[in-house]
């Protein structure tokens, strides 16, 4: 099932995740990581909350881990940015509600993210709203640069959900992981 950012509609005392999901060094992969980059450098330089601005907390990581059930367990809505590789994706990005996995299921590689969300509601007895912004992704080499197709993509993802946060209105303060920058819409 695929949603428009609309459909997400934040309420005004709700806390926000933007967590991308990817890893730079291999070309598309990198799709998640590089759009919270974007959103970052946006946030700082946006206006006080009296304009209407959400405030999102950001972060960034190459794959989910046991640890982000915690992470998880402090918001009340989660968007997930990730890329994908999906062959029947024809958009630029699809938005998709994510559910908590009946079976816990990791590796010491990654975890999905429905199984994230289901030690969130195990250990921390939360469920947040939680969304995949999949973003179309053609090449995945190793290597920095982005295809132009990606590139594409990115500018549209940004421009949409920038949007959609500067909408949002919100109060909300920012917590950050050790080693992960921390940004919000202020």
């Amino acid at each position: 099932m695929s949603l428009s950012l609309e459909d997400i509609n934040f309420r005004p005392s709700e806390s926000i995740l933007v967590y991308g999901i990817g890893n730079v060094g291999r070309q598309d992969d990198g799709l998640g990581v590089r759009l919270v980059e974007r959103l970052e450098r946006e946030a700082r330089h946006v206006g006080d909350e009296s304009d209407g601005t959400a405030r999102a907390t950001f972060e960034t990581n190459y794959q989910l881990g046991l640890e982000d059930a915690l992470l998880l367990s402090r918001f009340d809505v989660v968007l997930f940015l990730d890329a994908s590789c999906e062959e029947n994706l024809t958009l630029p990005f699809a938005l998709r509600p994510i559910a908590a996995s009946d079976e816990i299921v990791f590796t010491t590689h990654a975890m999905s993210f429905a199984s994230v969300l289901s030690i969130c509601e195990e250990l921390y007895d939360r469920r947040p709203r939680t969304f995949l912004l999949a973003i179309h992704g053609y090449e995945w080499g190793i290597s920095e640069e982005m295809s132009l197709l990606a590139r594409i993509n990115l500018d549209a993802a940004f421009a949409s959900l920038s949007v959609m946060l500067k909408s949002s209105r919100r109060a909300h303060g920012t917590e950050s992981r050790q080693g992960e920058s921390t940004s919000s819409y202020a």
